[in-house]
């Protein structure tokens, strides 16, 4: 197949409904770590950007530096200067820990596997209460430690002669109890994507830094030899295919947080009915697969494409026609 996910989701599918009821949820589980990584790339993009856009401003100054100079850069890496995008960050980042416990209780094995399911699912609940309340700048929590504690312990009580019968109810009590808040995070994580916010700064200080380099080659260009001068513009368009590529990758990105509550939703309804497979649950896990590979995609598009990336309703992620 062309994307290796697909390929792994669909064997733990396959072999998911020979061996246990739980396969699905280990399918979804394996999506939605791959999704949160690839996500993870394009909020660290744009916070690797903001430390780049000082660098830029102070390169082109010709001021005299010296260690304090990067007090800035400091306040950058300890997230202090913008709260928000830190936090959108650890969210996704608990997101992907939530899936990863529910993928390691689906094939749990071992009372050892129980215990890191557990741990897993208290870290991610945790978090995502915490970046909640900082992104909608609330103190209501998304969910209640007291919530938080029932579902750790609704995994500890399982013991290593029971897992085959108990863990199955283990996730279904999971599922059901977190699907309401996994959609309100995901809806958040989108949200915040959706401000435009890392959209339009990334393209911004893209644009800053490609015509920086566009003036420090423009002022060399009579002192430079023909390999200098072709690795120079090989520099500034790939800073240019980054700018060109922001709107598309977090339209992508979107796209990619839809998939994963829809598939959760999904896994939910099933559940409530005691059915851990369907083709419904079979289609919406393929879709966050499906995802995972569009981003493959994309990062090919950017190297390809000659003229824009752009979101189409219709066709997805484009190049953009003359």
């Amino acid at each position: 197949m062309k994307h290796p996910l697909l390929s792994i989701f669909l064997f733990a599918f396959i072999t998911g409904c020979v061996s246990t009821p739980t396969g699905n949820i280990e399918a979804f589980g394996v999506a939605t770590v791959a999704v949160t990584d690839k996500l993870d790339t394009v909020i660290t993009r744009y916070n690797e950007a903001n430390i780049n856009d000082i660098l830029v401003e102070m390169a082109g100054k010709k001021d005299r530096y010296s260690v304090p100079s990067f007090n800035p850069l400091k306040k950058l890496l300890v997230a202090n200067t913008d709260k928000n995008k830190y936090a959108l960050y650890k969210a996704n980042k608990a997101l992907g820990l939530y899936a990863k416990s529910l993928t390691v209780l689906a094939k749990a094995s071992s009372q050892d596997d129980i215990a890191l399911a557990g741990a897993n699912l208290t870290s991610a609940l945790k978090s995502m209460n915490k970046q909640y309340k900082i992104l909608k700048n609330t103190n209501e929590d998304l969910i209640s430690d007291e919530k938080s504690g029932t579902l750790s312990r609704v995994i500890s009580q399982i013991s290593t002669f029971y897992i085959e019968r108990k863990r199955g109810k283990a996730l279904k009590e999971i599922i059901t109890t977190t699907d309401p808040h996994i959609q309100t995070i995901g809806k958040t994580i989108n949200d915040e994507l959706l401000k435009g916010v890392i959209e339009g700064r990334l393209y911004t200080m893209k644009n800053i830094e490609m015509n920086a380099l566009f003036l420090e080659y423009n002022k060399k260009i009579n002192t430079t030899t023909y390999s200098q001068r072709k690795k120079a513009l090989k520099k500034i368009y790939s800073v240019f295919i980054e700018m060109q590529s922001a709107s598309a990758t977090i339209a992508q990105a979107q796209k990619a947080i839809s998939s994963v509550m829809k598939a959760h939703s999904k896994l939910n309804e099933a559940l409530k009915k005691d059915r851990f497979s369907s083709k419904e649950i079979f289609r919406a896990i393929g879709d966050i697969a499906t995802v995972h590979g569009d981003f493959n995609d994309l990062e090919e598009l950017m190297q390809d494409c000659e003229t824009e990336i752009v979101a189409d309703d219709g066709k997805g992620i484009i190049c953009k026609k003359n």
